[in-house]
């Protein structure tokens, strides 16, 4: 054995049973769809079952990114995110725990796909994002932490191929503009910390992936030539909101500590909260607070709109001062004073 078993609660995965209620969008021109894990759930796992995780059931302090996203694009919210997901649950160490099923990325897309058909007007306007596989890598260290060691090539092969399959899902279904996250740089955050030789096992598995990701993007894109279609560098997007002028403009001042020092993204009774939380780039040992979410909505926005351009310091610090994001908390945010509390969103909760 290289390493030991990472001591992760299964809580910090969010492993829920899920089975998304739906509802059919009334007309909608065109949405904002996202499929994902606990980096974009948006309450669904609080509000189907009842499990809260921290603000409003995110799992963060306020808002996060793709509501931000959605409401500078101007769209609809159609988010089937929850936290947890895998790519799928077909191929990895154990998808049950417990007997609970495990919400993947491709049974998000094919139960929107199945009880949503025909209801966006115009799927081509849409933009599609797709993020998932921090759990890919999380939830084997949590399990077996040499199964990715042992079986690395079909790891990386299995995680790829279920994002492309779930691009292809949904071109064929009408859409034509996708937004695909890398699989965030976990090793960032303070879950890891401390823990090198993990860390540095991470960081590489990490670009192996991401490279064939990118190249697994190219060659769908010059097969199906879709209208738009962008890797979203969320290792790159971190590294530039870390550049100390847009940590001041932002106000984050704690870029290592976790504000909640708990690694499960689950309300508890007795947990404990740091009195400064908005000033953390981490809530938690892994989710971002949600002045870093804004940073990162700004740059899913700025991506879908000029793809070519950097996303650079300048940006997040001109963003800064637009949106005042130095004072975002939960209730003091650009949603908020718009008077929306709650993105426009499907599918309707339970």
């Amino acid at each position: 054995m290289i390493f030991g078993k990472l001591v992760l609660s299964a809580a910090t995965l969010a492993l829920t049973a899920f089975s998304a209620a739906t509802c059919k969008p009334k007309g909608n021109e065109k949405s904002f769809i996202v499929f994902g894990n606990s980096a974009s759930d948006i309450g669904n796992k609080l509000a189907i079952f009842g499990q809260p995780a921290y603000w409003e059931g995110r799992f963060s302090n306020g808002p996060v990114w793709n509501e931000y996203a959605a409401h500078l694009l101007n769209m609809p919210l159609v988010n089937y995110a929850i936290g947890g997901a895998t790519s799928s649950n077909t191929a990895l160490v154990n998808g049950t725990k417990n007997g609970e099923f495990i919400p993947s990325l491709l049974d998000q897309i094919d139960d929107y796909l199945k009880n949503t058909t025909n209801t966006v007007k115009h799927p081509e306007k849409s933009i599609v994002t797709l993020e998932v596989g921090g759990n890919n890598i999380l939830w084997p260290l949590y399990v077996d932490p040499n199964y990715i060691l042992t079986n690395k090539a079909k790891f990386i092969s299995v995680l790829v191929d279920d994002i492309i399959a779930g691009l292809q899902k949904v071109y064929n279904a009408g859409y034509r503009q996708f937004l695909i996250w890398d699989v965030p740089a976990l090793y960032k955050g303070p879950i890891l910390e401390g823990k090198g030789e993990v860390v540095a096992m991470v960081k590489g598995l990490l670009d192996e992936v991401n490279a064939k990701l990118d190249g697994a993007i190219n060659d769908f894109e010059a097969k199906n030539k879709p209208e738009f279609i962008k890797l979203f560098n969320t290792t790159s997007i971190f590294n530039t909101i870390e550049d100390p002028a847009v940590l001041s403009a932002i106000n984050v001042t704690d870029t290592t500590t976790a504000c909640v020092q708990s690694d499960s993204g689950m309300y508890k009774p007795d947990l404990e909260v740091c009195k400064n939380g908005d000033q953390h780039f981490f809530y938690d040992l892994l989710h971002p607070s949600t002045r870093t979410h804004h940073c990162i909505g700004v740059a899913a926005v700025e991506t879908f709109k000029h793809p070519k351009k950097e996303i650079t310091a300048d940006l997040f610090v001109k963003a800064a001062k637009k949106y005042n994001i130095g004072q975002v908390t939960a209730e003091n945010n650009i949603l908020a004073k718009a008077g929306v509390h709650n993105v426009p969103q499907y599918p309707k909760k339970k």
